[in-house]
Protein backbone atom coordinates (compact mmCIF):
# COMPACT_ATOMS: atom_id res chain seq x y z
CA UNK A 1 0.00 0.00 0.00
CA UNK A 2 2.84 2.30 1.00
CA UNK A 3 4.29 1.51 -2.50
CA UNK A 4 1.01 2.63 -4.42
CA UNK A 5 0.72 6.25 -2.14
CA UNK A 6 4.53 6.92 -3.21
CA UNK A 7 4.82 5.46 -6.73
CA UNK A 8 1.87 5.00 -8.34
CA UNK A 9 -0.99 6.91 -6.48
CA UNK A 10 -0.12 10.69 -8.25
CA UNK A 11 0.09 8.93 -11.32
CA UNK A 12 -3.19 6.79 -10.92
CA UNK A 13 -4.71 10.80 -10.30
CA UNK A 14 -3.27 12.63 -12.62
CA UNK A 15 -4.34 10.43 -15.49
CA UNK A 16 -7.96 10.64 -14.36
CA UNK A 17 -7.56 14.52 -14.12
CA UNK A 18 -5.56 14.29 -17.75
CA UNK A 19 -9.44 12.26 -19.07
CA UNK A 20 -10.98 15.73 -18.31
CA UNK A 21 -8.57 17.99 -19.30
CA UNK A 22 -8.91 15.84 -22.71
CA UNK A 23 -13.01 15.39 -22.88
CA UNK A 24 -13.30 19.19 -22.16
CA UNK A 25 -10.71 20.14 -25.21
CA UNK A 26 -12.20 18.32 -27.60
CA UNK A 27 -15.64 20.06 -26.74
CA UNK A 28 -14.12 23.72 -26.90
CA UNK A 29 -11.91 23.10 -29.71
CA UNK A 30 -12.65 20.31 -32.21
CA UNK A 31 -16.62 20.96 -32.29
CA UNK A 32 -16.28 24.74 -33.02
CA UNK A 33 -13.64 24.02 -35.49
CA UNK A 34 -14.85 21.46 -37.55
CA UNK A 35 -18.69 22.30 -37.03
CA UNK A 36 -18.32 26.19 -38.04
CA UNK A 37 -19.90 26.32 -40.89
CA UNK A 38 -22.45 24.02 -40.25
CA UNK A 39 -23.67 26.31 -36.90
CA UNK A 40 -23.50 29.22 -39.47
CA UNK A 41 -26.54 27.17 -41.45
CA UNK A 42 -28.29 25.34 -38.28
CA UNK A 43 -28.57 28.79 -36.52
CA UNK A 44 -28.48 30.68 -39.46
CA UNK A 45 -25.63 33.19 -38.17
CA UNK A 46 -22.88 34.84 -40.25
CA UNK A 47 -19.33 35.50 -38.99
CA UNK A 48 -19.91 37.64 -36.10
CA UNK A 49 -22.70 35.82 -34.58
CA UNK A 50 -20.98 31.96 -34.67
CA UNK A 51 -18.02 34.29 -33.07
CA UNK A 52 -20.17 35.64 -30.16
CA UNK A 53 -21.81 31.98 -30.14
CA UNK A 54 -18.15 30.37 -29.23
CA UNK A 55 -16.99 33.27 -27.19
CA UNK A 56 -19.82 32.21 -24.85
CA UNK A 57 -18.04 29.59 -23.51
CA UNK A 58 -14.53 31.68 -23.41
CA UNK A 59 -16.39 34.29 -21.33
CA UNK A 60 -17.26 32.30 -18.31
CA UNK A 61 -14.10 30.18 -18.90
CA UNK A 62 -11.82 33.14 -18.93
CA UNK A 63 -13.65 34.57 -15.78
CA UNK A 64 -14.06 31.23 -13.93
CA UNK A 65 -10.34 30.79 -13.05
CA UNK A 66 -9.43 32.74 -10.36
CA UNK A 67 -12.81 31.62 -8.45
CA UNK A 68 -12.29 27.51 -9.81
CA UNK A 69 -8.39 27.75 -8.82
CA UNK A 70 -9.64 29.19 -5.13
CA UNK A 71 -12.38 26.58 -5.07
CA UNK A 72 -9.86 23.85 -5.57
CA UNK A 73 -7.22 24.67 -3.30
CA UNK A 74 -9.96 24.94 -0.59
CA UNK A 75 -12.10 21.98 -1.61
CA UNK A 76 -11.84 18.62 -2.33
CA UNK A 77 -10.14 17.66 -5.50
CA UNK A 78 -12.35 14.78 -5.72
CA UNK A 79 -15.78 16.53 -5.92
CA UNK A 80 -14.27 19.35 -7.69
CA UNK A 81 -13.35 17.35 -10.50
CA UNK A 82 -16.54 15.32 -10.34
CA UNK A 83 -18.61 18.47 -10.89
CA UNK A 84 -16.65 19.75 -13.17
CA UNK A 85 -17.07 16.47 -15.92
CA UNK A 86 -20.79 16.71 -14.92
CA UNK A 87 -21.36 20.37 -16.10
CA UNK A 88 -19.29 19.66 -18.73
CA UNK A 89 -21.84 17.24 -19.87
CA UNK A 90 -24.72 19.29 -19.22
CA UNK A 91 -23.61 22.30 -21.47
CA UNK A 92 -22.90 20.05 -24.56
CA UNK A 93 -26.25 18.25 -24.15
CA UNK A 94 -27.92 21.49 -23.87
CA UNK A 95 -26.34 23.18 -26.67
CA UNK A 96 -27.10 20.06 -28.89
CA UNK A 97 -30.84 19.92 -27.72
CA UNK A 98 -31.63 23.50 -29.17
CA UNK A 99 -32.02 25.52 -32.33
CA UNK A 100 -31.85 28.31 -30.61
CA UNK A 101 -28.63 29.88 -30.59
CA UNK A 102 -29.31 31.83 -27.42
CA UNK A 103 -30.42 28.62 -25.60
CA UNK A 104 -27.00 27.48 -27.30
CA UNK A 105 -25.02 30.05 -26.28
CA UNK A 106 -26.14 29.12 -22.71
CA UNK A 107 -24.98 25.27 -23.24
CA UNK A 108 -21.35 26.99 -24.51
CA UNK A 109 -21.85 28.99 -20.85
CA UNK A 110 -22.24 25.54 -18.90
CA UNK A 111 -19.13 24.04 -20.60
CA UNK A 112 -17.27 26.77 -19.92
CA UNK A 113 -18.04 26.80 -16.40
CA UNK A 114 -17.43 23.14 -16.05
CA UNK A 115 -14.07 23.27 -18.18
CA UNK A 116 -12.88 25.89 -16.48
CA UNK A 117 -11.93 23.47 -13.30
CA UNK A 118 -10.00 20.98 -15.99
CA UNK A 119 -6.12 22.59 -16.06
CA UNK A 120 -6.47 23.86 -12.63
CA UNK A 121 -7.62 20.34 -11.44
CA UNK A 122 -4.33 18.88 -13.39
CA UNK A 123 -1.73 21.59 -12.57
CA UNK A 124 -2.79 21.30 -7.97
CA UNK A 125 -2.55 17.37 -8.83
CA UNK A 126 0.69 17.94 -10.12
CA UNK A 127 2.23 20.32 -7.49
CA UNK A 128 1.16 18.62 -5.14
CA UNK A 129 2.04 14.94 -5.76
CA UNK A 130 5.22 15.36 -7.66
CA UNK A 131 8.51 16.84 -6.78
CA UNK A 132 9.65 20.37 -7.60
CA UNK A 133 12.41 19.68 -10.23
CA UNK A 134 9.22 17.87 -12.33
CA UNK A 135 6.57 20.50 -12.26
CA UNK A 136 7.44 21.87 -15.94
CA UNK A 137 8.04 19.10 -17.83
CA UNK A 138 4.65 17.04 -15.79
CA UNK A 139 2.51 20.46 -16.96
CA UNK A 140 3.95 19.72 -20.30
CA UNK A 141 2.94 16.29 -21.09
CA UNK A 142 -0.45 17.44 -19.55
CA UNK A 143 -1.29 19.73 -22.03
CA UNK A 144 0.73 17.28 -24.62
CA UNK A 145 -1.16 14.32 -23.76
CA UNK A 146 -4.81 16.28 -23.45
CA UNK A 147 -4.33 18.05 -26.75
CA UNK A 148 -3.37 15.04 -28.49
CA UNK A 149 -6.53 13.27 -27.12
CA UNK A 150 -8.36 16.23 -27.88
CA UNK A 151 -8.27 17.91 -31.30
CA UNK A 152 -5.85 15.49 -32.81
CA UNK A 153 -7.60 12.96 -32.13
CA UNK A 154 -11.11 14.55 -31.79
CA UNK A 155 -10.80 16.38 -34.84
CA UNK A 156 -10.29 14.01 -37.50
CA UNK A 157 -12.41 11.48 -35.75
CA UNK A 158 -15.48 14.05 -35.69
CA UNK A 159 -15.03 15.00 -39.31
CA UNK A 160 -14.88 11.37 -40.25
CA UNK A 161 -18.20 10.51 -38.39
CA UNK A 162 -19.85 13.72 -39.78
CA UNK A 163 -20.28 12.07 -42.60
CA UNK A 164 -22.46 9.51 -42.41
CA UNK A 165 -24.19 10.83 -38.53
CA UNK A 166 -25.69 13.70 -37.87
CA UNK A 167 -23.60 16.31 -35.73
CA UNK A 168 -26.18 16.70 -33.39
CA UNK A 169 -26.59 12.46 -32.37
CA UNK A 170 -22.94 12.73 -32.00
CA UNK A 171 -22.52 15.62 -29.45
CA UNK A 172 -25.42 13.76 -28.07
CA UNK A 173 -23.55 11.11 -27.78
CA UNK A 174 -20.19 12.92 -26.48
CA UNK A 175 -22.26 14.48 -23.47
CA UNK A 176 -23.73 11.07 -22.46
CA UNK A 177 -19.49 10.34 -22.27
CA UNK A 178 -18.97 13.18 -19.54
CA UNK A 179 -21.47 11.96 -17.36
CA UNK A 180 -19.63 8.54 -17.62
CA UNK A 181 -16.65 10.30 -16.89
CA UNK A 182 -17.98 12.35 -13.86
CA UNK A 183 -18.80 8.24 -12.40
CA UNK A 184 -15.72 7.42 -13.01
CA UNK A 185 -13.75 10.08 -11.57
CA UNK A 186 -16.14 9.55 -8.03
CA UNK A 187 -15.21 5.78 -8.23
CA UNK A 188 -10.99 6.04 -8.63
CA UNK A 189 -10.15 9.66 -7.43
CA UNK A 190 -9.67 9.34 -3.15
CA UNK A 191 -9.89 11.75 -0.71
CA UNK A 192 -6.12 12.09 0.08
CA UNK A 193 -3.97 14.74 2.66
CA UNK A 194 -1.34 14.70 0.43
CA UNK A 195 -3.02 17.29 -2.08
CA UNK A 196 -2.57 20.56 0.29
CA UNK A 197 -5.42 22.75 0.83
CA UNK A 198 -5.10 26.49 0.96
CA UNK A 199 -3.90 27.53 5.04
CA UNK A 200 -4.45 30.93 4.74
CA UNK A 201 -7.56 33.57 4.27
CA UNK A 202 -8.69 33.66 0.02
CA UNK A 203 -8.30 37.41 0.12
CA UNK A 204 -4.86 37.47 1.49
CA UNK A 205 -3.71 34.63 -1.14
CA UNK A 206 -5.06 36.05 -3.73
CA UNK A 207 -3.46 39.86 -2.93
CA UNK A 208 0.17 37.83 -2.49
CA UNK A 209 -0.47 36.57 -6.29
CA UNK A 210 -2.05 40.05 -7.51
CA UNK A 211 0.92 41.92 -6.03
CA UNK A 212 3.75 39.78 -7.97
CA UNK A 213 4.71 42.09 -11.00
CA UNK A 214 6.46 39.32 -12.64
CA UNK A 215 2.84 37.03 -12.16
CA UNK A 216 1.32 39.72 -14.21
CA UNK A 217 4.22 39.68 -16.99
CA UNK A 218 3.61 35.64 -17.18
CA UNK A 219 0.00 36.60 -17.50
CA UNK A 220 0.26 38.68 -20.27
CA UNK A 221 2.69 36.51 -22.16
CA UNK A 222 0.40 33.51 -22.29
CA UNK A 223 -2.47 35.68 -23.80
CA UNK A 224 -0.57 36.82 -26.88
CA UNK A 225 0.96 32.86 -26.38
CA UNK A 226 -2.54 31.22 -26.77
CA UNK A 227 -3.84 33.82 -29.72
CA UNK A 228 -3.09 31.15 -32.73
CA UNK A 229 -4.72 28.41 -30.68
CA UNK A 230 -7.64 30.26 -29.59
CA UNK A 231 -8.16 32.01 -33.67
CA UNK A 232 -7.20 29.69 -35.65
CA UNK A 233 -6.74 26.32 -33.77
CA UNK A 234 -9.86 26.79 -31.72
CA UNK A 235 -12.60 28.29 -34.69
CA UNK A 236 -11.31 30.25 -37.74
CA UNK A 237 -8.80 27.25 -39.12
CA UNK A 238 -10.77 25.14 -40.72
CA UNK A 239 -12.85 28.13 -42.82
CA UNK A 240 -9.74 29.65 -43.62
CA UNK A 241 -7.90 26.94 -45.36
CA UNK A 242 -10.70 25.84 -46.82
CA UNK A 243 -10.62 29.40 -48.82
CA UNK A 244 -6.94 29.46 -49.09
CA UNK A 245 -6.45 26.14 -50.70
CA UNK A 246 -10.01 25.01 -52.31
CA UNK A 247 -10.08 21.92 -49.98
CA UNK A 248 -12.64 19.81 -48.51
CA UNK A 249 -13.85 19.97 -44.34
CA UNK A 250 -11.77 16.70 -43.98
CA UNK A 251 -8.35 17.82 -45.46
CA UNK A 252 -8.67 21.31 -43.92
CA UNK A 253 -9.54 19.92 -40.65
CA UNK A 254 -6.16 17.54 -40.94
CA UNK A 255 -3.97 20.49 -41.68
CA UNK A 256 -5.68 22.56 -38.91
CA UNK A 257 -4.71 19.86 -36.72
CA UNK A 258 -1.45 20.05 -37.37
CA UNK A 259 -1.12 23.21 -35.46
CA UNK A 260 -2.05 21.17 -32.30
CA UNK A 261 0.34 18.44 -33.82
CA UNK A 262 2.94 20.80 -33.58
CA UNK A 263 1.90 21.69 -29.86
CA UNK A 264 1.79 18.21 -28.74
CA UNK A 265 5.81 17.93 -29.60
CA UNK A 266 6.76 21.42 -28.80
CA UNK A 267 4.95 21.54 -25.50
CA UNK A 268 7.46 19.04 -23.90
CA UNK A 269 10.32 19.55 -26.30
CA UNK A 270 10.35 23.25 -24.91
CA UNK A 271 9.82 21.66 -21.31
CA UNK A 272 12.94 19.47 -21.64
CA UNK A 273 14.78 22.17 -23.03
CA UNK A 274 14.17 24.50 -20.35
CA UNK A 275 15.29 21.50 -18.23
CA UNK A 276 18.48 21.34 -19.94
CA UNK A 277 19.14 25.25 -20.08
CA UNK A 278 18.22 25.49 -16.57
CA UNK A 279 16.15 28.22 -17.73
CA UNK A 280 12.56 29.16 -18.03
CA UNK A 281 13.34 32.71 -19.96
CA UNK A 282 15.33 31.03 -23.11
CA UNK A 283 12.86 28.76 -24.46
CA UNK A 284 9.90 30.85 -24.04
CA UNK A 285 11.39 33.52 -25.98
CA UNK A 286 12.52 30.88 -28.40
CA UNK A 287 8.69 29.51 -28.59
CA UNK A 288 6.89 32.88 -28.84
CA UNK A 289 9.47 34.04 -31.33
CA UNK A 290 9.23 31.13 -33.49
CA UNK A 291 5.44 31.32 -33.63
CA UNK A 292 5.74 34.77 -34.76
CA UNK A 293 7.60 34.09 -37.84
CA UNK A 294 5.70 31.52 -38.61
CA UNK A 295 2.20 33.17 -38.34
CA UNK A 296 3.45 36.33 -40.61
CA UNK A 297 4.97 33.93 -43.76
CA UNK A 298 1.27 31.87 -43.35
CA UNK A 299 -0.72 35.32 -43.43
CA UNK A 300 1.12 36.62 -46.08
CA UNK A 301 2.54 33.66 -47.96
CA UNK A 302 1.13 31.92 -51.00
CA UNK A 303 2.49 28.41 -50.34
CA UNK A 304 1.89 25.27 -51.61
CA UNK A 305 -0.44 23.12 -49.30
CA UNK A 306 2.72 20.64 -48.25
CA UNK A 307 4.99 23.76 -46.94
CA UNK A 308 1.48 25.33 -44.53
CA UNK A 309 1.37 22.29 -43.12
CA UNK A 310 4.82 22.26 -42.15
CA UNK A 311 4.21 25.92 -41.16
CA UNK A 312 1.30 25.35 -39.16
CA UNK A 313 2.83 22.21 -37.40
CA UNK A 314 5.93 25.18 -36.41
CA UNK A 315 3.92 27.34 -35.09
CA UNK A 316 2.03 25.06 -32.94
CA UNK A 317 5.62 23.87 -31.58
CA UNK A 318 6.20 27.69 -30.75
CA UNK A 319 2.90 27.69 -29.14
CA UNK A 320 3.79 24.84 -26.83
CA UNK A 321 6.17 27.49 -24.76
CA UNK A 322 3.69 27.05 -21.80
CA UNK A 323 6.94 27.66 -18.99
CA UNK A 324 4.78 30.53 -17.48
CA UNK A 325 2.65 28.17 -15.90
CA UNK A 326 5.19 25.97 -13.77
CA UNK A 327 7.28 29.36 -13.61
CA UNK A 328 4.64 30.76 -12.10
CA UNK A 329 3.63 28.06 -9.87
CA UNK A 330 7.29 28.20 -8.33
CA UNK A 331 6.67 31.62 -7.39
CA UNK A 332 4.39 30.62 -4.74
CA UNK A 333 3.61 27.72 -2.08
CA UNK A 334 1.73 24.43 -3.35
CA UNK A 335 -1.21 25.42 -1.52
CA UNK A 336 -2.16 28.47 -3.37
CA UNK A 337 -1.02 26.52 -6.99
CA UNK A 338 -4.31 25.97 -8.34
CA UNK A 339 -5.24 29.55 -7.60
CA UNK A 340 -2.07 30.93 -9.13
CA UNK A 341 -2.62 28.73 -12.28
CA UNK A 342 -6.25 30.12 -12.15
CA UNK A 343 -4.47 33.66 -12.86
CA UNK A 344 -2.16 32.88 -15.33
CA UNK A 345 -5.00 30.87 -17.50
CA UNK A 346 -7.31 33.39 -16.64
CA UNK A 347 -5.31 35.88 -18.99
CA UNK A 348 -4.54 33.13 -21.69
CA UNK A 349 -8.33 32.72 -22.07
CA UNK A 350 -8.86 36.47 -23.29
CA UNK A 351 -7.25 36.06 -26.48
CA UNK A 352 -10.39 33.91 -27.30
CA UNK A 353 -12.96 36.34 -25.38
CA UNK A 354 -11.07 39.03 -27.72
CA UNK A 355 -10.09 37.43 -30.93
CA UNK A 356 -13.11 35.22 -31.79
CA UNK A 357 -15.84 37.92 -31.99
CA UNK A 358 -13.06 40.55 -33.07
CA UNK A 359 -11.80 38.20 -36.29
CA UNK A 360 -15.50 37.37 -37.21
CA UNK A 361 -16.23 41.16 -36.82
CA UNK A 362 -13.54 42.42 -39.17
CA UNK A 363 -13.98 39.37 -41.78
CA UNK A 364 -18.19 40.53 -41.90
CA UNK A 365 -17.05 44.33 -42.36
CA UNK A 366 -15.07 43.32 -45.33
CA UNK A 367 -17.31 41.13 -46.88
CA UNK A 368 -18.11 42.30 -50.50
CA UNK A 369 -22.15 41.25 -50.05
CA UNK A 370 -21.64 37.94 -51.78
CA UNK A 371 -24.36 35.70 -51.20
CA UNK A 372 -25.22 31.91 -51.56
CA UNK A 373 -28.36 30.21 -50.20
CA UNK A 374 -29.04 32.78 -47.86
CA UNK A 375 -25.06 32.16 -46.33
CA UNK A 376 -22.51 35.10 -46.57
CA UNK A 377 -19.62 34.07 -48.78
CA UNK A 378 -16.33 35.69 -47.98
CA UNK A 379 -13.19 35.67 -49.61
CA UNK A 380 -9.10 34.59 -48.70
CA UNK A 381 -8.38 38.40 -47.93
CA UNK A 382 -11.58 38.81 -45.66
CA UNK A 383 -9.95 36.25 -43.68
CA UNK A 384 -5.88 37.55 -44.27
CA UNK A 385 -7.31 41.08 -42.86
CA UNK A 386 -9.35 39.21 -39.90
CA UNK A 387 -6.39 37.08 -38.52
CA UNK A 388 -3.71 40.01 -38.06
CA UNK A 389 -4.40 40.58 -34.63
CA UNK A 390 -3.59 37.52 -34.11
CA UNK A 391 -0.45 38.17 -35.70
CA UNK A 392 -0.28 41.56 -33.16
CA UNK A 393 -0.41 39.40 -30.24
CA UNK A 394 2.71 37.15 -31.12
CA UNK A 395 4.72 40.26 -31.20
CA UNK A 396 3.56 41.70 -28.34
CA UNK A 397 4.49 38.15 -27.01
CA UNK A 398 8.22 38.66 -27.96
CA UNK A 399 8.40 41.78 -26.00
CA UNK A 400 6.81 40.32 -22.77
CA UNK A 401 8.91 37.43 -22.94
CA UNK A 402 12.33 39.45 -22.33
CA UNK A 403 10.67 40.96 -19.50
CA UNK A 404 10.21 37.82 -17.67
CA UNK A 405 12.42 37.23 -14.88
CA UNK A 406 14.54 33.74 -15.37
CA UNK A 407 14.46 31.18 -12.49
CA UNK A 408 16.47 28.46 -12.01
CA UNK A 409 14.20 24.82 -12.34
CA UNK A 410 16.32 23.37 -9.69
CA UNK A 411 15.21 26.20 -7.44
CA UNK A 412 12.62 24.53 -5.30
CA UNK A 413 9.08 25.89 -3.52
Amino acid sequence: MSKYKTVFFPYVVWSVVLLLFSYQFIARSSFPTVLNEHFMEYFRLDTTGVGALASCYYWVYTFMQIPAGVIIDKMNVRVAAFLSAAFCALGILLFASTTNCYVAGLGQMILGFGSSFAFLLAIKVIASLFPAKKIPVMTSYTISVGVFGGPVIGGPILSYLIKDFSWVCIIKIFAFIGFVLALVIWLIIPNSKQIRKMDGHIFDSMKTILASRQVWVLALYTTMLYAPLSALGDLWGVSFIKKAYGVDSNVAAFANNMLYIGLVVGTPLLAHLAVLLDSYKKPMIIGVGGAAICMAIVLFGNLPLEVFFVLFFMLGCGCGAVLAYPLAVSLFPNSISAAVTGFVNMASMVSGVILMPLIGYIINMSWDGKMENGVKIYDLNDFRLGLIPVLVFLVLGVILSFMVKDRSLKESH
